[in-house]
């Protein structure tokens, strides 16, 4: 291990020590619910100071961001205490997820990863050149700029939309030749189930997102038949499958407020974020989320949701019962949902792995050694062993006997340097060498 002063030591007697955990899906250019609002952007700057140090008070001590902002990851890299931040770089196409949201102009000017068919049907701005924005040379642009993986998009709607455009076939087809040819892995979103045949397809190494819309199969009470040759394709191919039960588990709980009651959930959310999110200028995606299920019934919308959350576990357990190992995963934030916080959602994903079926042996794997060989990183990281980077946590209580013990932690130790747990929490500073 890299060990930074050999002199001072730690008596770690009756506790427990563990690699740092690692959250394969994350997003760090953003603080989580904000609008546009001077009250919200005073807000996110703090919040940005803060959020490496959040991870590391939930003992993430190792993140990917799949979809990344070059200045999101200086910025975030500035911290004196963070986490060892890889990214992806993200590949939409005009118009898909998620450029949806934006014109073709703020898109054209913003998204340098952006993949164009040559026979584009548009009037490109003045200098634009589209021999930059093949998947030859997206894929090509992100190597050199150190992405470990290239995240494609295939995904034509949530709730009443169904009808955005794709990648199609042949883009997949030169997108998966060009992360070969540069040694990178290939990520696709897809959350439903044909959305995912796409995706395998392709032939992509990694897909993001369980598959909690089961379409014509949904409200099945057991994997259908098509669906479970799917998964055994996942499975034969060994493909990396990231769950993010807390995408579903934060459309939910945006509509509960217990969780802003939460004591953990203050740890690393100041007082001033916390009040603004309880007022309404900060409830207003929960509005949008309530919209989108034509104001029905609470009860009603938490039955649908909890039917899509349903359908997600049983996809994990088939999965892991036939052999595929689960990674941790929490696309923190998915969407702009103040549950969704930094380290606290990773934590949360690991308590819905465990609810979902997985052993204490097998959690402790999803967010250590699992993620590490999912993303070649098994040569530094995943495992406490000699010449691997000291990005390890210890614990006061048993992982392989409780799930409580995630949040047992004494102290994060950083590339050989050991943090006390609570100094990592909203508004605290102070850590000390160790050997």
């Amino acid at each position: 291990m890299c060990i930074r002063d050999r002199s001072i030591k730690i008596d770690g007697t009756g506790q427990f020590l563990i690699p740092g955990l690692m959250d394969s899906h994350v997003h760090v250019s953003n603080m989580p619910g904000v609008n546009n609002s001077a009250k919200a952007v005073a807000l996110e700057k703090k919040f940005l100071q803060q959020q490496p140090r959040s991870y590391l008070y939930f003992g993430v001590t190792q993140l990917l961001d799949p979809s990344q902002s070059e200045q999101a990851i200086v910025t975030f890299n500035q911290s004196e205490q963070k986490p060892d931040l890889f990214h992806c770089g993200a590949a939409p196409i005009l118009g898909g997820y998620p450029t949806v949201w934006s014109d073709e102009a703020t898109t054209l000017k913003n998204k340098r990863y952006l993949i164009l068919e040559q026979n584009i049907n548009i009037t490109l701005p003045k200098n634009y050149d589209i021999t930059q924005h093949t998947p030859e040379a997206v894929v090509a642009r992100m190597a050199e700029e150190g992405a470990i993986c290239v995240k494609v998009f295939i995904e034509d709607g949530f709730g009443h939309n169904n009808d955005w455009p794709l990648i199609s076939k042949q883009l997949l087809q030169r997108v998966r030749a060009a992360a070969t040819k540069h040694g990178l892995m290939m990520m696709a979103h897809a959350n439903a189930f044909d959305m995912q045949q796409i995706a395998i397809a392709s032939d992509v190494d990694l897909i993001a997102h369980g598959m909690w819309n089961w379409l014509d199969f949904n409200r099945q009470p057991a994997i259908p038949k098509d669906i479970r040759i799917l998964l055994d394709e996942i499975i034969n191919k060994g493909m990396i499958f990231q769950p993010t039960f807390s995408v579903m588990d934060g459309l939910k709980n945006i509509t509960i407020n217990d969780t802003m009651a939460d004591p953990l959930y203050k740890k690393v959310v100041s007082t001033n974020a916390l009040n603004w999110y309880q007022s309404k200028a900060g409830q207003w995606f929960k509005e949008i989320v309530l919209g989108d299920y034509d104001n029905m019934p609470l009860e009603k919308i938490h039955q649908n949701q909890d039917r899509k959350i349903f359908q997600g576990e049983k996809v994990v357990q088939y999965l892991k019962e036939n052999g595929l190992p689960m990674v941790l995963a929490s696309d923190t934030p998915s969407a702009p949902l103040y549950v969704s916080q930094p380290g606290y959602s990773t934590y949360k994903e690991l308590q819905h792995l465990f609810k979902a079926g997985l052993n204490y042996k097998e959690v402790l794997a999803a967010a250590t050694i699992n993620n590490a060989k999912a993303f070649g990183l098994d040569d530094k990281y995943g495992t406490v062993e000699p010449g691997k980077v000291a990005n390890l946590l210890l614990l006061n209580q048993n992982p392989l006997l409780t799930i409580d013990a995630y949040n047992a932690i004494d102290k994060v130790i950083v590339k050989g340097i050991a943090i006390n747990r609570e100094s990592l929490a909203v508004k605290s500073v102070s850590y000390t060498h160790l050997t």
